[in-house]
C-alpha cells in the first residue's frame, strides 16, 4: 500500500490545524484579559462561524469572530452598563415608556415613571438621560422612581444616579414590586405614566458567590433577593431542599423549572442531604444527570439552570409577586394611555405576562369571560385593562454578542385602557 500524501489529501490535516488554531485563539483571548478588559488580538482565518468565550470580571460573553483583526467586546460596552449590571434592550424599553400619550403630549401634572426592578439603575439612567434630552423634561421635570427589594441594588443605583437624586428627578424606594401601590401612596403618587419591569436576576447577584444564585460558583445555598430580609420568616434555598420531602421538592422543580427529571433529582437531593452550598446541590444533581446528552436541554448545564431557577422562584415567591403586580398593582397605578413594559427571561414568566396583557388575568378560572362574544365573534365582555402593542421584541444580535444574557429576553408592551 502506497503512503498517502498530505498534498494528495489535505483534509487529513484539516482537523488538526483547526484544533491548533482554536487552542491558539482561546489562549490568546485568555492572555488578553488585563485589568478586566479585552484587547485587540490578531487571528488567522478560521471560519465565518467561529466563536470565542471570553470571561470578564467573572462574566462570560460569547462573540462571533470573522477573519482578520477583531475586538472581543467587553460586557460594559452595553449601553448604560455598570459593574453592577448590564441592562438589556435599554433603548427599546425607554422608547416604549415614552410612547405613552400622557408622556408624549405632556400630562396634566408631573410625568412619573416607575422602574419596578431598579437593579444597578441602568434602565433608570437611560430614561433620565432621555428625559433631559426631550421637551417633556423642560416643561415639567419628570420623576423617575426606582423600586427594588435588594438593599445592595438601592445603594448602587442611588450612588450612580446621585445628580438626579439631588435635583429631585430620581427617587429610590426599597420595596418589592408587588407592593407598588403602598410604596407610591406613601409618597403621595396615585398614578404614573409608565411602569417598567425587568424580571430575573441582575448580573451582580449572579456574579457574587455569596448570593448563591449561580451553579458555576461555590457559595452558600441562599438565593434570597435580599439577604437581610425584612420578613423574618423568609426561607433560603438551603431551607427548602433540607426541610421538605421529595414530593414537595419535585413539585417545586416541576412547577417553577418545568424540569423533566424532577422526581429523580428530588430524590437525589434528599439522598445527599444536608446541602449547605451551591456545590452540594450541583453534586446532588450531577449524581443523576449526565454531563452531556443528545438533546441539549437534557444535559447537566441546562438541567442545573432549571433547578436553580425553580429554587430561586420558590425562595422569593416570584410567581405570586409577578401575578399580583400585573393583575392588581399595575392596573391601579398606571393611568389611562400609560405604558406597561415587561421584559421576561423564561417561558413561565412570559406566559403570565402574555396572558395578563391579552386578557387581564391568568389561568382558566375566568375563561367564561372569553366566551362573551357577539354573533360576529367580537368580544363584548367586561373591558380589558390592557391593549397589547405590537408583537414581542427580542434583543438585536449585536447586543447578544456583547451580553449573552440578552439572548433569552422577551419584551412585551401594553397600553392602559380607559376605565368604564
Amino acid at each position: 500500500m502506497s503512503a498517502i500524501s498530505h498534498r494528495d489529501n489535505p483534509g487529513i490535516i484539516g482537523f488538526g490545524v483547526l484544533r491548533a488554531h482554536f487552542l491558539l485563539l482561546v489562549f490568546t483571548a485568555i492572555a488578553s484579559l488585563a485589568d478586566g478588559t479585552v484587547t485587540v488580538t490578531r487571528m488567522n482565518r478560521l471560519s465565518s462561524c467561529g466563536f470565542a468565550a471570553v470571561a470578564r470580571g467573572g462574566r462570560t460573553t460569547q462573540c462571533r469572530l470573522a477573519s482578520g483583526r477583531r475586538r472581543v467586546l467587553p460586557l460594559q460596552q452595553t449601553p448604560f452598563a455598570s459593574d453592577y449590571h448590564a441592562p438589556v434592550m435599554s433603548q427599546e424599553c425607554i422608547n416604549a415608556l415614552l410612547s405613552a400619550a400622557s408622556a408624549a403630549n405632556g400630562s396634566a401634572g408631573r410625568p412619573v415613571f416607575v422602574d419596578g426592578t431598579l437593579g444597578g439603575g441602568g434602565h433608570s439612567a437611560a430614561l433620565l438621560q432621555k428625559l433631559r434630552e426631550t421637551s417633556l423634561d423642560n416643561k415639567s421635570r419628570a420623576l423617575v422612581i426606582g423600586i427594588d427589594r435588594d438593599p445592595e441594588a438601592i445603594a448602587a443605583a442611588t450612588h450612580r444616579l446621585q445628580p438626579y437624586v439631588e435635583d429631585g428627578s430620581f427617587l429610590a424606594i426599597r420595596s418589592n414590586f408587588d407592593n407598588l401601590e403602598v410604596a407610591l401612596e406613601s409618597h403621595g403618587i396615585p398614578k404614573v405614566d409608565g411602569l417598567l419591569l425587568d424580571l430575573g436576576v441582575s448580573s451582580h447577584q449572579i456574579d457574587v458567590p455569596e448570593r448563591g444564585f449561580s451553579f458555576s460558583k461555590d457559595g452558600p445555598l441562599d438565593m434570597r433577593m435580599a439577604q437581610d430580609q425584612q420578613e423574618s420568616s423568609s426561607l433560603s434555598a438551603a431551607d427548602i431542599v433540607n426541610n421538605n420531602n421529595a414530593q414537595e421538592i419535585q413539585r417545586i422543580l416541576s412547577r417553577h423549572g418545568e424540569e423533566p427529571r424532577s422526581k429523580r433529582i428530588a430524590e437525589a437531593i434528599v439522598d445527599h442531604r444536608p446541602l449547605i452550598t451551591t456545590r452540594d446541590l450541583v453534586a446532588a444533581v450531577a449524581s443523576v444527570v449526565p454531563e452531556r446528552a443528545k438533546a441539549r436541554r437534557m444535559g447537566r448545564t441546562a438541567t442545573l439552570a432549571r433547578v436553580f431557577q425553580a429554587l430561586r422562584i420558590a425562595v422569593n415567591k416570584e410567581d405570586d409577586a409577578l401575578q399580583k403586580v400585573l393583575i392588581s398593582s399595575a392596573p391601579a397605578i398606571v393611568g389611562p394611555g400609560g405604558r406597561l413594559v415587561v421584559m421576561s427571561y423564561h417561558s413561565l414568566e412570559d406566559r403570565v405576562v402574555k396572558q395578563v396583557m391579552k386578557r387581564g388575568y391568568v389561568g382558566r378560572e375566568r375563561r367564561e369571560i372569553e366566551d362573551q362574544k357577539d354573533v360576529y365573534g367580537n368580544y363584548i365582555g367586561p373591558p380589558r385593562p390592557w391593549k397589547q402593542l405590537g408583537k414581542m421584541v427580542k434583543a438585536a444580535e449585536t447586543e447578544v454578542e456583547i451580553n449573552s444574557r440578552a439572548r433569552s429576553a422577551v419584551l412585551r408592551i401594553a397600553e392602559r385602557q380607559t376605565d368604564p
